[in-house]
């Protein structure tokens, strides 16, 4: 066939057969065609076919083809997919035709088909969407795509097509309009501000609130950057998490910052900024939401500076403050006055107040601040003794102190303030002033004038003399009742008042001719009296009282009314006074001076009136003069100050008590000042000398301390060189000894049990040289500061004595101990001489039994013979109890005597050192030892010692 490539070839025969009359074929005569490239196109078309219509199959759409004749097309004019049946019915059907389409098609929609069919008649090309009802009832979003075909007359022959199923995107365009309406309603009606920028912060979209927030229109900031609006301290910081989170090194960012408003205010804002994307993540945007905190920001500074305010008012305070936050009582502040108080120094700041004093456990402080911090109740402490480690070392101190409660803004607990005033030097003089008090009731019940004493704030009467009951008119009835009971007519009248300024201030106030009205025999009549109401003060320097010394006056006030006006009267007053007097104008101007204040001085009216008077006044207290007189001037209280003025005769300069009071007219306006300045030079004087009396008392005993520690360094030396000096010729004694035992045995015969014999006597020996140096070293150094755990000194003593125990089959029964303050190695040598006693007297035929406990009492449950070394509130008891020989107590005295034994050293071994440096012991740790024993049954040392 003239092809020789050896390929496959498609080939059409077309010709005819001839048969002869018999039928058989003889002849065939046709021609030959290659179809080759015919057949490989049809089977390519037909490939092409069967691939679009797998395609269309699973992209879920379905393909059509409908025949158009002159009238309605019918069901078999629809060529159709399986999956076309399923799209608009649900279930794949053969048997799909015109009406059963169009059945299907949803009423509401058979409007939108018609349209797009007209418009595809013209166009050629037909696209819908339309619902249609499935078999099962459920509505489905259909779209129609198609192509019309016409014939050469331009009339439509027949439609091709595919449909699809689009009810999912049509769900899901529902839920994205429904979801962009909702957000629309929350962006647009939220109260937090809003706002969407592109990557470089221009503002693309924002809600009322950001508008608001600003002070911009919307508008106006949609020509904006959010940046311009930024504090220019915020900027950087702010654009630099931008740039972030618009490189994708973060999702988002929180920020405090400052935007300023179109007012030019500062709004302070928290914001958060977002970045968010389309969801081809292709346009990407930033979303700002910002809520105004201006009024946090600020509240937070106020209660900064407030709180601010609070620590200074603390640090600066007079008084000792410090503040406890928590349960735990942390120290959050204490201000230098109670770091030296309690002996510590800043470091302890933000420790708890156990942890930062533990000397306080057991004192019961701790668990008064917990009172107070759990109930919110505040607790007053009076000359409360407390134990503090000061200067290195333990001291007992005396407190005046408040606990009270701090509350937070929501009425809870926060923590506890203390205030506290060390009163120890009052504390300890208060029986010297009960003493002073007694000669006083002896001078006053003596005093030829009328005198009374008013104590504590309520003026109690207490010791007034005959003279002044007689003033009163009254009967011994009012002593012991406060003032105004006592004499009621009082109320009212000014005695009463400035009874209250003198115990308050501590100035003292005489008045001449002071008018009162008094009950006498049944009836209210006017006296006059000249009376000094004088401060007394206790050793510790505070008011306790107030003296009432008191002359009769009224015969001469009488008298003298008659015949004087009102201001002579009142200069004869100021004049008669002893003290030097003035009075000045509400604005300071001194208009009067008494002749004592010219006498003193040397200089007249002219000089020193106004505001002259300064001239007199030292030169180092004039500037605090006139500080206390401007602002009693300012503020109308009373004007109090020490200060020297200059004597006119010698320029010597004296100390004075200066006191000015406020003389108000019936609407309270001051109208005049009148003061007085006392001589106390004396007073100050004898102030000074006591004070260089105790700083010399002072120095004297600092060199008896010394004295003592060289004392003390010395009888050391001497116990080691004697130890050392003895102990050598008792360690050669042993030492030939044993070699003489150990080769000369049958030679010394008879002599051997001397050798032994000499040998135990220099055992003895060294034993009672090393207890005489234990006992000198335990007599020099009585230093006890560390914290000793008892139960481990016990353990540890038990240790020791295992062999003696085991030996002795003994029982020992140990309950928990304390933790004190001392020196171990003494408290160890303590214990150990105690069960050592225990073990080596006990009674033959019965099981050593040795029991150990402690407790707590108060001083005031000691035994009248125990005198610990040092005084104390409470004490811990701790027993070594056994079930030995025990002793008669008539020999108590005698066991803690050095060398003192009750029996032979044949009996019970030992040197009679032992007790004597445990009563040593005690004693350096400021407690005390005894025992109680009978024949026969045991013995029981007790140990006091003071609880830190």
């Amino acid at each position: 066939m003239g092809v020789t490539d050896r390929q496959l070839r498609w080939v059409r025969f077309i010709g005819k057969t001839y048969f002869s009359e018999a039928g058989v074929a003889y002849r065939f005569s046709g021609v030959a065609e290659d179809i080759t490239e015919e057949v490989l196109a049809k089977e390519k078309a037909t490939l092409a076919e069967q691939q679009a219509r797998i395609a269309l199959e699973g992209s879920g759409s379905g393909s059509f083809f409908i025949s158009i004749d002159d009238k309605e097309a019918r069901g078999h004019d629809i060529l159709y997919s399986p999956s076309f049946a399923r799209i608009f019915t649900g279930e794949e059907s053969t048997g799909l035709t015109w009406r059963v389409f169009i059945d299907h098609l949803h009423p509401n929609d058979r409007l939108i088909r018609e349209r797009a069919h007209k418009v595809a008649s013209q166009t050629g090309a037909i696209n819908y969407e339309a619902r249609f009802i499935w078999n099962d009832g459920t509505v489905h979003w259909i779209k129609v795509i198609g192509q019309y075909l016409f014939d050469a007359l331009g009339k439509p022959v027949s439609i091709s097509g595919i449909a699809l199923d689009i009810t999912e995107q049509k769900e899901k365009d529902k839920a994205l309009r429904e979801a962009e309406e909702r957000f629309s309603i929350a962006f647009n009606h939220t109260s937090m501000a809003m706002a969407f920028t592109d990557q470089k912060a221009n503002f693309t979209l924002v809600n009322d609130a950001y508008t608001q927030l600003l002070g911009y229109s919307a508008e106006e900031l949609y020509t904006l950057n959010s940046f311009e609006l930024t504090h220019p301290d915020d900027r950087a910081g702010n654009r630099q998490l931008f740039e972030e989170v618009v490189g994708g090194k973060r999702p988002f960012f929180n920020l405090v910052k400052r935007y300023v408003h179109k007012d030019s205010s500062i709004r302070w804002v928290q914001l958060n900024v977002t970045s968010v994307s389309d969801a081809q993540d292709e346009d990407q945007s930033m979303v700002i939401i910002a809520q105004d905190i201006s009024e946090r920001v600020e509240a937070e500074a106020k209660l900064r500076a407030s709180e601010d305010r609070f620590r200074n008012m603390i640090i600066q305070a007079p008084v000792a403050i410090s503040v406890l936050a928590g349960r735990s009582l942390t120290v959050e502040t204490a201000n230098k006055s109670m770091l030296e108080i309690w002996g510590k120094d800043a470091s302890i700041t933000s420790k708890s107040l156990i942890e930062a004093l533990p000397e306080l456990k057991g004192q019961g402080f701790i668990e008064l601040l917990e009172e107070v911090y759990d109930s919110g109740i505040s607790y007053y402490g009076f000359e409360t003794l407390a134990r503090l480690h000061r200067k290195g070392q333990l001291e007992d101190a005396f407190f005046n102190f408040v606990y009270a409660p701090i509350r937070d803004d929501l009425e809870n607990i926060s923590s506890v303030m203390v205030v506290a005033t060390e009163v120890t030097t009052q504390v300890k003089a208060k029986t010297a002033l009960q003493e002073s008090e007694q000669r006083f009731r002896n001078l006053i019940e003596e005093a030829p004038v009328a005198i009374s004493l008013f104590v504590g704030p309520d003026m109690v009467v207490e010791l007034p003399n005959e003279a002044m009951l007689k003033f009163w008119g009254k009967g011994d009835s009012v002593i012991g009742k406060p003032l105004r009971e006592g004499v009621p007519e009082l109320v009212g009248q000014p005695f009463l008042q400035i009874l209250d300024t003198v115990y308050t201030t501590g100035v003292e106030y005489s008045a001449q001719a002071a008018r009162a009205e008094l009950v006498v025999d049944g009836r209210l009549q006017t006296f006059y009296f000249n009376f000094t109401y004088k401060p007394l003060r206790n050793a510790a320097g505070q008011i306790y009282a107030v003296l009432d010394m008191a002359v009769d006056v009224t015969e001469q006030v009488v008298a003298r009314r008659a015949i004087e006006e009102s201001e002579l009267r009142f200069r004869t007053l100021m004049e008669a006074i002893a003290q030097m007097t003035w009075t000045n104008t509400p604005d300071g101007d001194v208009n009067f001076f008494n002749q004592r204040w010219y006498d003193y001085t040397g200089l007249d009216f002219e000089q020193t009136k106004a505001w002259g008077w300064q001239a007199v006044i030292h030169p180092e207290d004039l500037p605090h003069t006139l500080d206390m007189y401007k602002k009693a001037l300012s503020d109308g209280t009373v004007f109090v100050v020490e200060n020297r003025y200059r004597r006119g005769s010698d320029g010597m300069y004296r100390w004075h008590l200066n006191r000015a009071l406020p003389i108000r007219d019936e609407s309270g306006e001051i109208k005049l000042w009148v003061g007085t300045a006392t001589d106390i030079h004396e007073q100050k004087q004898v102030a000074a000398e006591l004070e260089q009396q105790v700083q010399a008392r002072t120095e004297q005993l600092t060199a008896s301390n010394h004295d003592l520690r060289r004392s003390n360094e010395n009888l050391e030396k001497f116990a080691y060189i004697a130890s050392h000096d003895l102990q050598e010729p008792l360690r050669k004694i042993q030492s030939f000894g044993d070699i003489l035992k150990n080769q000369y045995a049958q030679e010394l015969g008879e002599g051997l049990d001397h050798l032994e014999r000499m040998q135990g006597a220099a055992s003895r020996m060294s034993l009672l040289i090393r207890d005489l140096l234990t006992f000198s070293r335990i007599s020099t150094r009585q230093d006890a500061s560390m914290s000793v755990s008892l139960n481990r000194v016990i353990t540890e003593v038990l240790d020791d004595l295992e062999i003696a125990i085991k030996q002795a089959r003994a029982q020992i029964q140990v309950n928990s101990l304390p933790t004190v303050s001392g020196d171990e190695s003494q408290l160890r040598q303590l214990f150990q001489n105690l069960l050592s006693n225990a073990l080596k007297f006990q009674k033959t035929g019965t099981t050593p039994f040795i029991q150990i406990q402690s407790e707590q009492i108060l001083a005031s449950s000691l035994p009248a013979s125990v005198k610990p070394a040092r005084l104390a509130t409470v004490y811990f008891q701790i027993s070594v109890a056994d079930n030995g020989i025990g002793f008669d107590e008539k020999y108590i005295d005698r066991i803690f005597q050095v060398f003192q034994r009750l029996h032979s050293r044949n009996e019970y071994a030992g040197t009679g050192i032992g007790l004597a440096i445990c009563e040593k012991v005690v004693a350096n740790h400021g407690g005390a030892i005894t025992a109680f024993s009978q024949p026969g049954q045991g013995a029981t040392f007790t140990i006091y010692l003071p609880v830190a």
